[in-house]
C-alpha cells in the first residue's frame, strides 16, 4: 500500500523522503568549496553522492545561520512546559522569518505581506524592543502604490499583487505601532498615504453602509478549498466581512488623525465608521442564529466575521460574550456550521476575546497549539491540515500574547507611556517573564497558591502603571514592587 504524501511527525526520518529545494554540484577533481547562492531553510539535510572513476573526499561540511539580528530580551517560563515550548517555537519562527525585511516564510515566497507583518511586528516589540524592521515595513508599504491608491499586498516585490483588505490592515499596523512606540515620525509621514487608501474604498461604499466588491483579490483568511469564494458577496456585491475590516480601519485612522494629523479628517473618519457600523447591524445580524452573517444573504457564517463584529463593536457589548461562546469550541475551533479561522486569523479572534473582557479564556484557546506539539514542530506551520510551509510567522502570535495576556503586560497609552499589567494565569502555579517596552524592561515573577497570588514586578523608571487582579487595581512604582493578593 502506498503511503500518502504527508509529513506527519516532523522529526521522523526513517521511512520518509526529502522533497524540496536541491543544489547540484559536479566536482572537477581539484580541491574546491561550494555554497548555495541563497539561504536554504531546512531541518534535515540529505547528501546524495555519486562517484565515477575516482574517489571523492568530503573534507568538511559547515552550516551558517542567517537572520535579522534580534536580541531576545523578553522571555517566558511557566510551570506548564507546553506553554514554554509554544513560546520558544514562536520566537524561533519569528527569527527565521526576519531578514532584511519581515517575511511570510523564509522557505517559500520570502515576501513581506501586510497581514503577516502586523503580527511579526508585535512579537518584535515585546521580545526584542527592536523597531527598525517595523519602521521599514510601514514605510515600504506606504511607498508602494497600486490600483490608484492601494498598497501592494506584499512589498518590496518585483511582482504585482494588490490585496485590498491588506491595505486596510496597514492602518491597523500603524495603530499598533502608535500604541507601542513613542517616536511617531513614521506614522506622521504615512498619514497622507493612509488617507489615500481610505479614499480608494469610498466609491465602493453603498448607501446602506456596506462595502461593495472591488476588482482586487479580496483575501481575508486562508481557509477552505475554494478560497476564491471567501469572503462571500451577495447578489448586490456586498460583504459584511470586508465591511467590518473597513470599519476597523476607519476607527484606527480616526485615532491617528486626532493624535497626529488632522482632527477634522478624524471626525469624518469616525462619522463614516458609524455609518458602516449601522449598515452592518442592519444588514448582517441574524436574530435567529444570534450571529453576524458573512454577507446580507445570510447564507454563510464565519468565525472571522463574528470575531471582527465583536472587536469593532458592531456587536453590542452585552451580546459579545454570547457571540464568542457560539463561535468557539475546542481551542480556536468553531462549530461545524461555521467557517473556521486559520492560525493566522485567530490573532483577531484572540483580540475579540480581549475586547469583550474574556482574556481569562486565552489559555483555553491555546489548546490548538498544544495539539500541534505531538507532531514535534520546531517552527509553526502555515495552515491546518496542509503540509506546505512549516515556518510561517503569522502562526507565531502566541509568543507575543503569552507576554501580553498571560503575563499581562500591555500598553495603556500611546507610545507605551503607561503600562497595565493584568495577568491571566489560569491554573499556572508559577510564571516568570520579561517584557521589553519602549521605556525599558518589565520583569515579572508570579506564584499562585491556594491562599492567593504573590507578584514581584520590577518596573523601569519613567513608566507609570497599574497592576490589575480580580477587578482591583494597584499602583506600580519604579523599581521593585511586591504584592500579596
Amino acid at each position: 500500500m502506498t503511503r500518502p504524501a504527508e509529513k506527519g511527525v516532523r522529526d521522523v526520518v526513517d521511512d520518509r523522503t526529502i522533497r524540496g529545494l536541491t543544489d547540484t554540484f559536479v566536482a572537477s577533481g581539484e580541491p574546491v568549496s561550494f555554497e548555495p547562492l541563497h539561504w536554504r531553510v531546512w531541518r534535515f539535510l540529505q547528501l546524495d553522492i555519486e562517484t565515477k572513476g575516482q574517489p571523492l573526499t568530503l573534507e568538511s561540511l559547515e552550516i551558517h545561520e542567517t537572520h535579522y539580528p534580534f536580541e531576545a530580551i523578553g522571555r517566558f517560563h511557566s510551570s506548564d512546559p507546553a506553554l514554554n515550548e509554544i513560546w520558544d517555537i514562536g520566537w524561533r519562527t519569528a527569527r527565521l522569518d526576519a531578514h532584511e525585511t519581515y517575511m511570510d516564510s523564509a522557505y517559500w515566497e520570502q515576501l513581506q505581506y501586510v497581514g503577516d507583518t502586523r503580527i511579526q511586528m508585535l512579537i518584535s516589540y515585546a521580545v526584542s524592543g527592536d523597531k527598525r524592521l517595523a519602521v521599514n515595513a510601514i514605510d515600504a508599504f506606504g511607498w508602494s502604490n497600486t490600483e490608484g491608491g492601494l498598497t501592494e499586498g506584499a512589498y518590496p516585490s518585483r511582482g504585482h499583487n494588490p490585496i485590498a483588505p491588506f491595505s486596510l490592515l496597514w492602518l491597523g499596523m500603524m495603530h499598533d505601532y502608535w500604541m507601542n512606540q513613542p517616536n511617531t515620525a513614521v506614522i506622521s509621514r504615512n498619514l497622507p498615504r493612509a488617507r489615500e487608501v481610505l479614499a480608494w474604498f469610498r466609491p465602493y461604499l453603498h448607501a446602506d453602509g456596506l462595502l461593495g466588491k472591488n476588482p482586487t483579490w479580496n483575501f481575508v483568511d486562508w481557509v477552505g478549498k475554494d478560497r476564491d469564494a471567501f469572503p462571500s458577496f451577495d447578489s448586490n456585491g456586498e460583504s459584511c466581512l470586508t465591511s467590518l475590516i473597513y470599519l476597523g480601519a476607519l476607527q484606527q485612522a480616526a485615532d491617528l488623525e486626532e493624535a497626529l494629523g488632522d482632527a477634522g479628517i478624524g471626525a469624518t473618519d469616525r462619522a463614516q465608521a458609524e455609518m458602516v457600523r449601522a449598515g452592518i447591524q442592519d444588514n448582517c445580524w441574524d436574530s435567529n442564529r444570534r450571529l453576524f452573517a458573512d454577507d446580507p444573504s445570510k447564507t454563510l457564517f464565519s468565525q472571522q466575521t463574528n470575531a471582527l463584529a465583536v472587536l469593532y463593536d458592531a456587536a453590542p457589548k452585552d451580546q459579545q460574550g454570547d457571540i464568542l461562546a457560539r463561535i468557539t469550541t475546542h481551542g480556536i475551533e468553531p462549530p461545524e456550521v461555521l467557517i473556521p479561522v486559520s492560525y493566522y486569523f485567530s490573532w483577531y479572534l484572540v483580540r475579540a476575546y480581549e475586547h469583550a473582557g474574556l482574556s481569562d479564556r486565552y489559555l483555553d484557546l491555546l489548546q490548538t497549539w498544544r495539539d500541534l506539539l505531538p507532531l514535534h514542530f520546531s517552527t509553526w506551520p502555515e495552515a491546518k491540515l496542509e503540509d506546505r510551509s512549516d515556518s510561517h510567522a503569522w502562526s507565531a502570535h502566541p509568543t507575543a500574547d503569552l507576554l501580553a495576556i498571560v503575563a499581562g503586560v500591555q500598553s495603556a497609552a500611546p507610545g507605551f507611556a503607561r503600562v497595565r499589567i493584568a495577568p491571566h494565569l489560569g491554573k499556572l502555579k508559577d510564571l516568570s517573564a520579561t517584557v521589553q517596552t519602549a521605556a525599558g524592561r518589565v520583569v515579572l515573577n508570579y506564584t499562585q497558591t491556594e491562599t492567593g497570588l504573590k507578584a514581584e514586578i520590577e518596573m523601569p523608571s519613567g513608566l507609570p502603571g497599574e497592576f490589575v487582579w480580580k477587578g482591583r487595581s494597584y499602583p506600580l512604582k519604579a523599581g521593585k514592587n511586591r504584592l500579596r493578593l
